[in-house]
């Protein structure tokens, strides 16, 4: 944690490459997007929140930063439900033999509906792009003093999480949970300069808690609708999960983990996972 360094100069020009590669993409986004689309609009708004937050109050005090703030949010509210359909219709996909046709209409039709929002969106985002600010408004031991602070925060919450989740692949919220403070930390870590040891495992871990979270989600909208011939689909989908969740807690017990501060590793455990059966 110590090591963690951010100079005001770097944090600028981050956030001017990702204020101008948003722009681009909320002025360029087609009325119907691909899901890549829609996943990278998203990963550089979240990326420039992230880093936003890291500016004084100085900085973020002006009108138009206020408004460049709101249309940010509403643009990550408006790609919310798009960017979850397209991971719910991708998940489903591998089971579509055991789906009804109908099913893969009417997701599709729903995708439409929320295309049209997100597009409305990114039209207001393009009309109140990220302010500019001068560099001397940046103080880089401050800067350097709240990114510590923020990742000391993620990082607590994250090891009580992974304290949960690494014996009991039901906690399914809590999982859920963990994805979003591992990408947190992960957003966070790389505004530091250099690149601290431990952005790998945490990219890794990120993908596979997401990997889980988006099986989750299939198998719970198929308990939720009446749908014909499900059972098999489920069943498969749990299979799947079982088995993703089972590698994620194999992976993280392999990987060291005092680049995370002071020596200090996040919680591993050494059961077994409870009750769980690879197979």
């Amino acid at each position: 944690m110590a090591t963690l360094r951010v100079r005001r100069r770097s944090l600028e020009g981050r956030y001017r490459d990702r204020a101008k590669a948003l722009l681009e993409f909320a002025v360029d986004l087609p009325s119907r997007p691909n899901p890549d689309q829609i996943h990278d609009l998203r990963v550089t708004a979240r990326r420039l929140q992230m880093l936003s937050k890291l500016l004084p109050r100085l900085v973020r005090g002006p009108q138009g930063f206020k408004r460049f703030g709101f249309a940010l949010r509403s643009v990550l509210r408006a790609t919310s439900q798009l960017r979850d359909l397209d991971t719910l219709m991708d998940t489903l996909e591998s089971q579509k033999r055991n789906l009804p046709g109908e099913l893969f209409v009417a997701l599709e039709n729903q995708r439409s509906d929320a295309a049209a929002r997100a597009k409305a969106a990114t039209e207001v985002l393009a009309e109140a792009p990220a302010p500019d600010f001068e560099t001397s408004q940046l103080k880089s031991r401050r800067l350097t003093k709240r990114l510590r602070k923020r990742v000391r925060k993620s990082r607590g919450s994250a090891s009580g999480l992974m304290a949960a989740v690494l014996t009991d692949e039901s906690k399914v919220e809590e999982l859920h949970s963990l994805r979003k403070e591992v990408k947190r930390m992960r957003y966070l870590l790389e505004l530091a300069d250099g690149s601290p040891s431990e952005l790998p495992s945490l990219t890794n871990w990120q993908d596979a808690l997401g990997s889980i979270h988006d099986l989750d989600v299939a198998i719970a909208y198929l308990e939720g609708n009446r749908i014909e011939s499900k059972r098999k689909a489920i069943l498969e989908l749990r299979r799947s999960r079982t088995s993703k969740y089972l590698k994620f807690v194999r992976d993280y017990r392999t990987d060291l983990m005092e680049s995370f501060g002071e020596g200090k590793t996040l919680p591993l455990s050494s059961r077994p996972a409870a009750g769980l059966n690879p197979a």
